[in-house]
């Protein structure tokens, strides 16, 4: 891959062509917030880690409502104590420097007692004084550095032998086994006083181990098998299995070649520690984002006397009343009963311009108001009929293969027969029963996959990590295998194509404005979700935080706003200067400044795409917009008009993929009328923008602006797959070999014990991505070490009071 021209200040990944600096005005906002705030140490803790880049829309003003009446609820939980405790999951943790910065803000302010980070869950444990914290405050304050409070939805970490405890745990049996084993390798008479102990220390540490960690990949292996489906864990479990019954039979008749206790110990941890790399990166990426609010649990309903109560969305019906305020969604088809309603289709059509209702007119399921007021509106149908609940139905699971998944099957049959067929053979030319078992259980240890279980989750974490990099986070385990496959790729046009908001090409008429029309101007867009205000609140970048005015919304017109002064901002139509200016920002009716938006491409779009081409991959472009602007992205992108629609409903582009071949199809989209075509293409993957739900469902999603990291994933991909491979063949031929010296009868548990590891560490040396002419990523230098990586499991949260 090729190395990025510069790297943004505050998060380290690739700045665009088009900014300085900085990747985004989101990341250019909290730079300056830390340093001159005196909060620069977080970038000496951060050290070389790649941040999450900060989106601007993160940093708009939000409705606390919710933190309030959960911090009320929890000081009526502990009425009778002096100290009120809450937990809430928190979006943005990356590094140490995250950690510190946090703790920083806390501990200042009034009331606050104690605070606990489990940075690699995402969750705060808060405690603080009752009746002297503010912790809408403490919200606010964070906000402002890009972290995102929110519920704590996250599911329970497991019981007491989660993987991560597993890992650790087995880690210790393995040591013990070890030192208690080591002896008698090295000479230790039978006839020593606490020779017996040994053994017996031995045994038990082997057994724990067993219970403890190859419980694991028993449970998963019977679970494949009732499917029909035969797992990598299977013959894991052979070798475990076999190795602990010889181990027992040896130490019980005296048999010394027999016993593989050491060997049992080591192997369950070098599986589980793979296998806990593996998740726990992926896990780590899923608690990275807070749970989807864009969907509510519940709405708030009105009866016919205009009281107000909250009900879950499950128990609508026809003819209820609902409120729904700025930023909500409409959850099932309305009819407006308030004269007028601004609101946003794109999330359900793809159509990028707001929209405006009438009263009586109908709101389609999944609609956004965009407004700067609550609206009152009737059902016209139920939940589970509306089209959102379609939408957010569709679960889009981790449905991986398991890799090599057609060898596996003939593998463990030719293991089962070579070693049985060792056992007659020795037995039928005058062997010992403890010799033949002896022959067969050394085929069944060293033929397990142990390299190839430590390698491969090794080179998953190493691609995630070279994409976390470029502002990319995988969810799914099997994303690499399914990405290798990928030769169409089917893009969503608004928010996936085009930014999210429409892109400001006068931006020098807004800096010539002074610090106070910018204050005024970033008030009246700050808690207004048209596109305009968006694409405004972004352009203006670092600015102070404005102070909490009401501005109201002109039906048809804009918003305005009275300052202390007495003066009237508003931002809005043009009028007669249509032709001119798309919206104009006026004071007291003088026009300050006329803006012009223009729906843009993310940057290096068009690069990315001529790299996909010339790498021969196919582009689709989907798309509810309109066909004239459909059709230009189209024509910018130089895609042909037969791969192109316009127009199209959720189940149409579903119906598309399918047509194409969803077996090798990569679509990336990010509306909920994306939804049913995630679940028809191979892998999916979607941005992040704080109004959806699908980055919760994609295999992966991606931070920033730029599409650039498109080529360098599927590239990554393939070389995964080609050192996978290259682990692959030379694990087959280091299991040819072992098992040959297994059947001449020289293979002793010691030299198992000392070949397993060994094989491992080759292996892991073998993990490489990297093309000629290309960067190179190997293993060597560039992974986290397993001891400095669990640090950030689960296992062990984080303190600070």
């Amino acid at each position: 891959m090729n190395a990025p021209e510069s790297s943004c200040l505050h998060c380290g990944t690739p700045v665009p062509p088009d900014r300085t600096r900085f990747c985004c005005a989101g990341c250019e906002h909290v730079f300056t917030m830390l340093t001159e705030g005196g909060f620069d140490n977080f970038y000496n803790l951060r050290g070389n880690a790649t941040l999450a880049p900060v989106p601007p829309q993160a940093l708009r003003e939000r409705d606390w409502q919710w933190l309030e009446e959960l911090a009320g609820q929890a000081e009526a939980r502990t009425s009778d104590a002096a100290s009120v405790q809450l937990d809430l999951a928190v979006q943005g943790l990356s590094c140490l420097g995250c950690v510190w910065l946090i703790d920083s803000i806390f501990k200042p302010l009034p009331g606050a007692q104690r605070i606990e980070i489990q940075s690699a869950r995402g969750l705060l444990r808060l405690t603080w004084q009752r009746g002297a914290f503010d912790l809408t405050d403490f919200a606010r304050r964070v906000q402002q550095f890009g972290y995102l409070l929110g519920k704590d939805g996250a599911a329970p970490a497991g019981d007491v032998f989660s993987l991560g405890r597993r890992t650790g745990v087995c880690g210790a049996f393995a040591l013990n086994a070890m030192a208690f084993s080591l002896p008698s390798y090295l000479g230790m008479e039978r006839t020593f006083l606490f020779a017996s102990w040994f053994d017996l220390i031995a045994a038990c540490t082997a057994t724990l181990a067993l219970l403890v960690g190859g419980s694991y990949f028993a449970q998963r292996s019977f679970a494949a098998l009732r499917r029909g489906v035969l797992h990598i864990d299977t013959p894991i479990t052979l070798g475990i299995a076999a190795a602990w019954l010889g181990s027992m039979a040896g130490w019980l008749g005296g048999v010394d070649e027999l016993r593989y206790f050491d060997f049992v110990a080591i192997f369950i941890f070098l599986m589980l520690a793979g296998r806990w790399l593996q998740q726990s990166a992926v896990e780590r990426n899923r608690r990275r984002l807070l749970q989807s609010t864009t969907i509510p649990e519940s709405v708030t309903q009105v009866d016919g006397e205009g009281n107000e109560k909250s009900i879950s969305i499950t128990q609508l019906a026809r003819g209820d009343v609902l409120l729904i305020k700025p930023g909500e969604v409409f959850p099932v088809t309305c009819a407006l009963n308030s004269p007028h309603a601004t609101l946003s289709l794109e999330w359900i059509n793809g159509e990028s311009d707001a929209t405006s209702r009438g009263t009586g007119q109908q709101i389609p399921s999944g609609a956004l108001n965009i407004g700067g007021a609550t609206v009152k509106a009737t059902c016209l149908e139920t939940w589970d009929a509306s089209l959102l609940h379609q939408l957010a139905d569709t679960a889009a699971g981790d449905q991986s293969a398991p890799q090599f998944a057609g060898l596996l099957s003939g593998y463990l049959a030719a293991v089962i027969v070579i070693g049985l067929a060792g056992f007659f053979y020795w037995l039928a030319h005058g062997a010992v029963v403890g010799h033949a078992l002896q022959i067969m259980i050394s085929v069944f240890v060293v033929s397990c996959p142990c390299a190839l279980g430590v390698a491969t989750p090794f080179a998953d974490d190493l691609a995630a990590t070279t994409m976390e990099r470029l502002g990319v986070f995988v969810r799914t385990s099997g994303i690499w295998q399914k990405l290798a496959r990928v030769r169409t790729i089917v893009f969503d046009k608004t928010g996936t194509l085009t930014m999210e908001n429409p892109r400001l090409i006068n931006p020098e008429v807004l800096e010539a404005l002074g610090a106070r029309e910018k204050s005024a101007l970033q008030v009246l867009v700050a808690a207004n979700l048209h596109p305009v205000s968006r694409s405004l609140f972004e352009a203006l970048g670092a600015m102070p935080e404005p102070h909490h005015t009401a501005v109201e919304e002109v039906i048809g017109m804009g918003v305005k706003y009275t300052d202390d002064q007495k003066c009237e901002w508003s931002l809005g139509r043009p009028g007669l200067r249509a032709e001119e200016a798309d919206t104009i920002f006026t004071r007291d009716g003088v026009e300050l400044a006329a803006f012009r938006f223009r729906d843009s491409l993310r940057p290096q779009t068009v690069a990315a795409f001529d790299t996909l081409r010339r790498k021969n991959f196919a582009m689709h472009l989907l798309s509810g917009d309109r066909a004239e602007k459909v059709a230009r992205t189209a024509q910018a992108l130089n895609i042909t008009p037969a791969n192109w629609r316009a127009e199209m409903t959720p189940a149409g582009k579903a119906a598309h993929v399918a047509a194409l071949d969803p077996r090798r199809t990569l679509y990336l989209g990010d509306g909920a009328n994306d939804s049913l075509a995630f679940t028809e293409a191979l892998c999916t993957g979607s941005p992040v923008t704080g109004r959806n739900f699908l980055e919760h469902k994609a295999d992966f999603y991606f931070l920033g602006n730029s599409l650039r990291f498109v080529p360098d994933l599927l590239e990554v991909a393939v070389l995964r797959r080609r050192s996978v491979r290259q682990v692959f063949s030379f694990a087959l031929a280091y299991n040819i070999a072992t098992i040959i010296v297994s059947l001449t009868g020289h293979m002793s548990p010691l030299l198992a014990a000392i070949l397993m590891p060994l094989s491992s560490l080759v292996t892991l040396g073998m993990v490489r991505l990297s093309s000629p002419g290309r960067s190179r990523v190997r293993a060597t230098g560039q992974a986290v070490p397993l001891a400095k990586q669990m640090l950030r499991s689960e296992t062990i949260p984080v303190i600070v009071s």
